[in-house]
């Protein structure tokens, strides 16, 4: 089972190790990057773990739009060792689930990619996000977040 725990100094390092495959590379920015950005941004950075190994990652960050909390999924990645296990569907499961739990409660979850990351659009979609809408050159995907 796929648990979710915040970036620390204990898993700091081997976080930073987590990547995505090469051919991947060029759609989603490097741990480094990631951890700099959740710093800078009061994001939330949470490392994915499997059976005491980190799998994953993923970065949200709550904020306001037109007086409505929503939170935007800013990264999401598993690593190149652990892809094709239906991780990333788990991970989407737990990072809702996270969502769900913040204070205010978000309304909507936003995610985006770029068009061709095909396989990305694929899982968001299977997981109830919908759209299509273009910014900054990426599809923007949403969904609403169940009420408590």
């Amino acid at each position: 089972m796929l648990t979710l725990d915040l970036v620390t100094p204990a898993n700091y390092e081997e976080s930073l190790a987590l990547k995505v495959s090469e051919d991947q590379e060029h759609l989603i920015a490097p741990m480094v990057n990631s951890l700099a950005d959740a710093f800078v941004w009061k994001a939330e950075p949470r490392v994915a773990i499997e059976e005491g190994r980190l799998v994953g990652f993923v970065m949200v960050f709550p904020f306001t739009l037109d007086d409505t909390p929503v939170v935007n999924i800013v990264r999401f990645l598993i690593d190149a060792g652990h892809q094709s296990r239906g991780l990333g569907r788990q991970l989407m499961g737990a990072t809702i689930d996270l969502i769900g739990s913040l204070e205010p409660r978000p309304v909507r979850v936003r995610i985006s990619t770029f068009p061709e990351n095909e396989r990305a659009l694929s899982l968001y979609r299977s997981t109830g996000f919908e759209g299509s809408d273009i910014e900054a050159g990426e599809v923007v995907l949403w969904r609403d977040v169940a009420p408590a």
